[in-house]
């Protein structure tokens, strides 16, 4: 089964009543402006970003009770329209595919898809291809592991193809005149031998679950190869008769397998039906007759069985099953004129992700279907659909198993041929030219390349003189669909063929600032061309915009003699040539990266199953197995079964795989066949989540062989070996057996210099000096994080009473507290929190009690307004034993948020359990709420969200953020859309990865703050420091503007600041420094160096000016200063003779005694400027 997920309360996407859905119900084959497009709509459109366009008669916050990451509806043909739903509600995520068909249309119609013989599977989206089908998706339960049969009947294109198995099953389906209906398949069927008519029970049906006593079935060469005697397990009374051209061939005791002749068919029975059988002759005459019992199944143009009535009249049937699981589901409405074909998805596969049965009905109800089936599931669930313009479908869900299931059947959705006149053009991105959201974005100066589909009156697609096109760009130029940017945008591009237009908008980001290969590095097993791999290379803007960049526009330096580069499809595809290693540089407009490449590998032994094997491993199988000591490993004898394997003792015996191996090897010898495909190797990752691998099969023999599996690209080093598993899913290969374990392998890149790590970029968001805007419009709140203290170890306790002290000195409005002030969460921790913090100075601020918005603390108080947003160690129990959290709530109330606050509205939220919906859903539909309306507010001209997990953990391990990179990509998708609407500006602080940062997201800064007190994970020169953070709002600057700025303060406890004692002037130097980190409230060790992302507190004697660009050199100049700092780049330039004193000042950390505890620490340099 797969996995699928989707909102209960979505409602129908093409309402009935909606002009769309009218447009479709009144299409006539011959008047071709029923089919078209919206005006403006491209293919760009029609299939394309996840979030740009509003789907079709929707309701802007559809669907009801849930959030949408994507709501997008395509037109698939006249009258046929895909509504993709992926949602959030408390219960988790949902993708679900709704495919609506208007059988009313004449240019449409529907029939069953199969694989080929009955007894047989193969992919939905080649059935569909094959079949020239526009959409489908897959349809009955079968015989799986088996003959793959399906359980039910069916009728293809109005003829009988099979019957349902001896236990019966119900159908559905859709008549010749395109009606969908409920349908009896009952088969009669008739042998006539020997005088008599004997009826026969079942046409061409696996009968897994076994004839009946004296019954007789028929197989017809429609039935394919596969064994005939699956009915009849354990059945010794058997006989099976071969009839060509109305005359038994052959009589036999068994039923066998195989082709079975095209003039011919077999009549198989057992008990009195056998001994009839065995009562017949080579030549004696026999006649098979069989017809659909029921008149209405006469008129059905296809049916299938299903697996039960799930919605009854329009009310969902009661007593549905509520297991999750992926699903698929057909109904249909409007009396049978509309057609609804529907799967959901959901993470994790069967059992894990998906939804269950009752809330499927649920979502089909609420579309408005009248009356709904439950197809397969699982990993079988399957949606395919054509977009315009393309020759093939493709696979829009996401199946369970990683791939398409072979499965037997499916609903097939086709359109006929229209006028093959060209009716309307569709421009989209060119392949591998598409933004991350769809749409087409390029940077100045750069290019991009379109593509030009069309369609015919009927939507299908045709293909137009290439040269008949006629290309224009407003804003740019453009030639054969290859654009060049202008400097700046938006561009219009519009392409003309006879007298049909269509035209398309391209955004031009800002200048480029940074590149990013698909891969950090590349490592390629063999130096072959099948191992070629392709990279695609994405700018990014300052404001964190993205786009590819085309290899047009890229220079590139590398070994030419190890890998060959070459452009394809919008990437670089490359070819390697030698074992080696290279360094691929790859520039554009004067950014650059490296990515490291290197080219075979050496083989290395993990482990050898020669120590007690017999504690270390424990039977993994489905069944009892007999495991041993072997002369040669570790050997295990197991009669017939399913899954055959083991599995570690405990986490203490899992093999551990050092470095980053591209392929794993198990030395074995094995006395049965497991399938290729069917071995598994279960793993550990480097975020200790459970890994599977299914790699090569076994052949039985007496001698070695080897298992290899191919290591995902995305997978998470290091890993561990916990499991492995030899399976066979057939019953017919399911044989008693051996293994005998010889040892694990693992092929390991060769190695190659990498480029040193590039420094970090600064993002303006940070002060380089630590001064702030001040003005009538600016105000100021500070931030406080991972101080982590205990009852039991309250020693950190005095970081934040000091910490706060100084906070208070630089009189903010308000503190955010962004979680782990604590290091656990009991009543006793959390009472001593309250108290530090209020002895420090903290106004905890209920939910509820926030001051009047455009409140200002006394500077003179001795309180200022907090904000306590608990952290991960808040929901710590005994033992570190994570749990919710009740206490915190108990002690500091709700913990969750929203507040205005001159004009910026705060959204703090609990992220505690590692996701917001994981620790509360209520708080996910606030920020919905809190964004929406503070887009309609005038008095609010910025949002601050705050939450203690980061979005993004800038370290390599990424074990740090937010789990659910859905949620990530929801949040990231509502400030940005709430950022691009309403030019207000939009940011976000995390905590919890400890290490300072800022990085941009489509137009949205997101900070990850300093600890404040426990040590912090990074590495100092990229962060890893404790500290706080001081920050101002301008709240009437735009988005696009600098609205927010942060001066992020260490601790020190000392500063050593490099400078040259003399300078001529005219020349430069770069100044350098670091200051040594105090541990706590005592003496560290930790050195941090005196640039990005600290904020560096730079200042000087009368002579100095401090200032970054060359009007700065200009201004000190007329002003007469000696020299002249710039902070960001930290080069001092000496201007005239004269002596000048550099300082550089950061906050102390020491107990708290009194206001003289709080001096800060302070060096000096002093630098005489000679002639020049």
């Amino acid at each position: 089964m797969a996995s699928s997920t989707v909102n209960r309360t979505v409602v129908e996407q093409v309402k009935s009543g909606s002009s769309c859905h009218r447009a479709f119900r009144k299409h006539r084959s011959t008047v071709k402006s029923r089919h078209r497009l919206a005006t403006g709509m491209v293919a760009a459109a029609a299939a394309a970003s996840l979030w740009s366009l509003p789907a079709l008669g929707y309701a802007a916050d559809a669907p009801a009770g849930g959030l949408a990451l994507v709501n997008t509806t395509e037109l698939v043909g006249p009258g046929i329209a895909l509504n993709h739903v992926k949602s959030v509600d408390q219960r988790g995520w949902v993708d679900a595919q709704y495919l609506s068909i208007d059988l009313a249309d004449k240019a449409v119609s529907t029939d069953l898809l199969t694989s080929g013989p009955v007894a047989s599977g193969g992919p939905l989206s080649v059935s569909a291809n094959k079949a020239g089908a526009v959409a489908g998706v897959n349809g009955e339960f079968f015989d799986i592991g088996n003959s793959n049969a399906a359980l039910g009947g069916e009728v293809q294109n109005g003829q009988l193809i099979k019957s349902a198995d001896a236990g019966g099953r119900q159908h559905v389906g859709v008549s010749k005149d395109g009606i969908a209906q409920l349908v009896d398949l009952a088969v009669d069927a008739t042998a006539t031998f020997a005088g008599t008519d004997h009826k026969v029970l079942t046409l061409n049906a696996a009968n897994g679950g076994g004839v009946p006593a004296n019954g007789l079935v028929a197989y017809t060469p429609a039935w394919g190869e596969y064994s005939r005697a699956r009915g009849f397990a354990g059945v010794t009374d058997l006989a099976e008769v071969l009839v060509q051209n109305g005359k038994v061939v052959s009589v036999s005791p068994t039923a066998g397998s195989g082709p079975i002749p095209a003039d011919g068919f077999y009549l198989v029975g057992r008990d009195a039906s056998a001994t009839a059988l065995r009562a017949l002759q080579p030549g004696d005459a026999l006649t098979l007759h069989y017809a659909l019992a029921n008149d209405v199944a006469k008129t059905m143009k296809f049916a299938l069985g299903q697996g039960g009535t799930i919605v009854n009249k329009g009310q969902v049937v009661p007593g549905l099953d509520t297991s999750i699981a992926p699903r698929t589901a057909l109904g249909f409405k409007n009396g049978g004129r509309t057609l609804v074909l529907a799967t959901w998805d959901g993470p994790g596969g069967t059992g894990k992700g998906g939804i269950g049965i009752d809330r499927e009905a649920q979502e089909l109800a609420a579309r408005g279907v009248e009356t709904a089936v439950n197809l397969d599931g699982g990993g079988s669930t399957t949606m395919v659909a054509r977009a315009l313009g393309e020759d093939g479908v493709s696979v829009r869900n996401n199946p369970s198993d990683g791939q398409e299931r072979n499965d037997p059947n499916g609903v097939g959705v086709f359109v006929s041929r229209g006028d093959g006149k060209v009716d309307q053009l569709l421009l989209k991105p060119g392949a591998g030219q598409a933004a991350a959201d769809g749409g087409i974005k390029v940077f100045p100066g750069m290019h991009r390349r379109l593509a030009v589909k069309a369609v015919d009156n009927h939507l299908t697609p045709v293909t137009p003189d290439p040269k008949k096109l006629v290309w224009k760009a407003k804003g740019g130029s453009i030639k054969d669909g290859s654009l060049t940017a202008g400097s700046h945008g938006p561009i219009t591009v519009s392409t003309t063929y006879g007298k049909t237009h269509a035209a398309q908008q391209v955004d031009v980001l800002g200048p480029l600032k940074s590149l990013k290969p698909s891969t950090a590095k590349l490592s390629i097993a063999d130096a072959t061309a099948a191992d070629a791999v392709s990279v695609a290379v994405t700018g990014r803007d300052d404001q964190g915009y993205t786009a590819p960049v085309d290899p047009r526009d890229l220079k590139l330096d590398y070994d030419h003699s190890v890998v060959d580069v070459q452009s394809v499809d919008g990437k670089l595809k490359i070819t390697p040539l030698t074992n080696a290693g290279t360094i691929l540089t790859i520039s554009a407009a004067g950014q650059s990266v490296k990515l490291p490449i290197t080219v075979g590998v050496q083989t290395k032994v993990l482990y050898e199953f020669d120590d007690d094997v017999l504690a270390r491993w424990n039977n993994n199988s489905t069944a009892a197995t007999t495991r041993s000591v072997d002369p040669d490993g570790l050997r295990i004898d197991f009669p017939a079964m399913r899954n055959v394997g083991i599995s570690a003792n405990g986490a203490a015996n899992r093999i551990q795989v050092p470095g980053q191996p591209l392929r794993l090897r198990l030395r074995i010898k094995s006395s049965i066949d497991v399938p290729s495909g069917l071995d598994y190797v279960g793993l550990i990752d480097g975020n200790g989540k459970s890994l599977g691998v299914y790699g090569t099969g076994l052949k039985a023999g007496p001698d070695y062989q080897n298992v290899t599996w191919t290591l995902p690209a995305n997978t998470v080093y290091p890993i561990s070996i916990s499991s492995f598993q030899g399976i066979n899913t057939a019953v017919a290969q399911q044989k008693a057996g051996t293994f005998v374990l010889d040892r694990f392998e693992a092929d390991v890149p060769t190695s190659v210099d990498l480029p040193a790590q590039p420094d970090l970029v600064a993002d303006p968001l940070v002060s380089t000096d630590g001064s702030l805007a001040g003005g009538h419009d600016t105000w100021k709140f500070a931030t406080l994080s991972d101080v982590q203290f205990t009852a039991d170890n309250p020693a950190l306790s005095q970081v934040a009473t000091a910490a706060l002290a100084r906070i208070r000195k630089t009189h903010p409005d308000l503190v955010v507290l962004n979680g782990d002030i604590t290091d656990r969460g009991l009543p006793e921790d959390l009472t001593l929190a309250r108290k530090v913090l209020t002895d420090a100075g903290c106004d905890l601020i209920p939910v509820g009690h926030e001051p009047p918005p455009n409140s200002t603390p006394n500077p003179k108080g001795s309180t200022v307004p907090c904000y306590y947003v608990p952290g991960n160690h808040e929901s710590y129990g005994l033992n570190n034993v994570q749990q919710d959290l009740t206490n915190f709530t108990k002690e500091f109330g709700q913990p969750y948020r929203t507040f205005d606050h001159k004009g910026t509205r705060f959204i703090l939220l609990a992220s505690s359990l590692g996701s917001l919906r994981a620790s509360d859903w209520d708080q996910l539909p606030m920020l919905k709420t809190a964004l929406d309306s503070a887009a309609h507010d005038r008095s609010i001209h910025n949002v601050m969200v705050f939450a203690h997990h980061p979005v993004d953990d800038p370290e390599e391990t990424k074990s740090s953020q937010l789990g659910d990179r859905d949620e990530v990509a929801l949040i990231e998708k509502m400030l940005t859309d709430f950022r691009g609407k309403t030019d207000k500006g939009a940011a976000m602080v995390g905590s919890h990865a400890q290490v300072a940062n800022v990085h941009r997201v489509e137009g949205v800064p997101y900070t990850v703050l300093p600890s404040s007190g426990k040590d912090p994970y990074g590495t100092p020169d990229r962060g890893g420091f404790t500290g706080w953070v001081d920050w101002s709002i301008d709240a009437h600057k735009p988005a696009d503007q600098q609205w927010l700025e942060a001066d992020v303060r260490a601790f020190a406890q000392s500063i050593t600041l490099t400078a040259p004692t003399s300078l001529k002037a005219g020349t430069s130097t770069q100044l350098s420094g670091s200051i040594v980190q105090p541990e706590g409230v005592g003496a560290g060790t930790r050195v941090v160096p005196l640039r990005y992302p600290m904020s560096v507190h730079w200042s000087g004697s009368s002579g100095l000016a401090i200032g970054s660009g060359s009007e700065a050199i200009k201004k000190a100049r007329y002003a007469g200063k000696v020299a002249v700092l710039d902070p960001a780049t930290r080069t001092l330039t000496a201007l005239r003779p004269g002596t000048v004193t550099v300082s550089v000042t950061n906050d102390s950390m020491r107990p708290y005694t009194d206001d003289a505890s709080l001096a800060p620490v302070t060096t000096s340099a002093t630098i005489t400027v000679g002639r020049g």
